[in-house]
């Protein structure tokens, strides 16, 4: 009897062969439609031979597919799998397949095969199954956090506060569908083979009847390799997922490779950065919008600009001193949106300077008389950020980047200011697209920024830049 894993691959499996079976049938309508070659002998009367080849060719292209995903372990779960990893992998296989296909069909020398048949049917397929893939993964995603299908999780370990971080982790990650996540100390755990584990990870069988998956961290060899061991297999008979988390470095912020010497798993970890050809065509996309938007807002930005001079004493625009890449100082442009005296203003009060600073350099809506006339509208509607085009244009931001810091802000990222330092700031970014000033705590803003220099990549940045337009519309966290 199929256990629900097993059960799950087979129903995908099968979804990806039907999907392999109607890119077929759609590139054979394609085909009679142009009347590519010698598609037409597939008519009633056609030939027998040719009906056999495009047969052959079809049972072939499924059998290699499922051949090459059982290699590529395509369908394995991916609860715990980055979206952006997941469509890599993906696309990765897709590709592989296709090569793999075109090069059985020649050497296998099907004269009546349509060479734009053989494309056009390849390149249906790789999108049906793109799109039933990635749609699977969205709507399970989806479900699990409408509370559709939760799990149950167990966290074992010999350090107690590592595992209660780590389960705060994984409730946290509503993808994950998780409804409960519970702890249990591994050094005073009983071993699944009856014995005290002294040292290692133990686990007590009986008590994770209820349990889906099990997470072991710092799992180390010791003196009781065997018992861990041991206690993992009479988990994974009892159909859990047991997942094995190394806790000697959190690696959230650098991306991850998996590999293995002699069999056994290595971590590595590498910063994240654009390649020079990624970095080229950034660079290039955020001079040329830049320039655009500003020729295609000068308008607006004039009418700004009389509008502040107009309302409120003191000069249009706003410039500050703000970190950029590798910590270099630059000034950044803004519409002034406060008073000309607002720091003598915190100066003078110090209960007001004292909110200033719990409130994370920011004031509570509403709560702030350093204000100008225009001030609260520019910074609830993002025109008040404007001309940050011009640090733009001239390279000293970019469209999409973490949030441009004032020198004094940087002791709050700790060791991993030089990190956050190596990219250049944006206009819009993760934080700005997640709520902005909706995320009180200062430590996820941080978490934010960094998590963008991890994921960084021209994908990434359309991501967020086509979020920043609802967001911007809705006024999302504007303050």
């Amino acid at each position: 009897m199929l256990n629900p894993q097993n059960s799950r691959e087979a129903a995908e499996r099968i979804a990806d062969a039907i999907c392999i079976f109607v890119g077929y049938l759609l590139a054979t309508e394609i085909a009679l439609a142009f009347q590519w070659g010698r598609i037409r002998i597939l008519l009633p009367g056609g030939a027998s031979e040719a009906k056999s080849q495009y047969s052959a060719f079809l049972v072939l292209a499924i059998l290699l597919w499922l051949t090459l995903t059982a290699y590529t372990e395509t369908y394995r779960p991916h609860r715990t799998e980055r979206l952006n990893f997941l469509v890599r992998g993906l696309t990765q296989t897709l590709l592989i397949w296709s090569l793999v296909t075109i090069a059985v069909i020649f050497a296998l020398r099907f004269e009546f095969l349509s060479r734009r048949f053989t494309i056009c049917f390849i390149a249906t397929s790789m999108v049906f199954i793109f799109i039933r893939q990635l749609g699977t993964v969205v709507v399970l995603r989806s479900l699990r956090r409408s509370a559709h299908k939760w799990r149950t999780a167990v966290v074992i370990g010999d350090d107690e506060a590592t595992c209660e971080h780590f389960a705060g982790l994984l409730t946290a990650a509503h993808p994950m569908g998780y409804q409960r996540v519970d702890v249990q100390p591994g050094k005073r755990a009983v071993g699944c083979n009856g014995n005290r584990a002294e040292s290692g990870i133990g686990c007590k069988c009986a008590s994770l009847e209820a349990i889906d998956d099990v997470y072991l961290v710092g799992v180390n060899d010791g003196t009781d390799g065997s018992a861990s061991a041991g206690c993992m297999l009479t988990l994974l008979k009892q159909g859990k997922s047991v997942h094995i988390v190394p806790s000697l470095l959190d690696t959230r912020l650098f991306r991850q490779s998996l590999g293995d010497i002699a069999g056994i798993p290595v971590l590595s970890v590498s910063k994240g950065e654009l390649s020079p050809i990624q970095a080229a065509v950034k660079r290039a996309v955020d001079f040329v919008v830049s320039a655009l938007l500003l020729i295609v807002l000068s308008p607006v930005i004039v009418a700004i600009t009389v509008a502040v001079k107009l309302t409120s004493p003191g000069p249009a625009f706003f410039r500050q001193k703000r970190l950029g890449l590798d910590g270099k100082p630059f000034t950044l442009f803004k519409f002034r949106t406060m008073r000309t005296d607002a720091e003598q203003i915190l100066k003078d009060s110090p209960s007001l300077h004292a909110k200033y600073l719990q409130n994370n350099f920011k004031l509570p809506k509403g709560e702030d008389p350093r204000l100008a006339p225009l001030g609260g509208f520019l910074r609830a509607t993002s025109l008040d950020e404007l001309p940050q085009l011009f640090n733009v244009l001239i390279g000293e931001m970019s469209l999409v980047g973490p949030r441009p810091i004032v020198p004094p802000e940087a002791v709050h990222y700790g060791d991993s200011a030089m990190l956050f330092m190596s990219a250049k700031p944006g206009m819009t970014g993760h934080w700005q697209v997640s709520g902005r000033s909706e995320i009180a705590e200062y430590g996820k803003r941080v978490e934010l920024d960094l998590e963008y220099i991890r994921d960084q990549s021209i994908g990434k940045d359309l991501e967020i830049l086509l979020r920043t337009v609802p967001a911007v519309l809705r006024r999302k966290g504007a303050n």
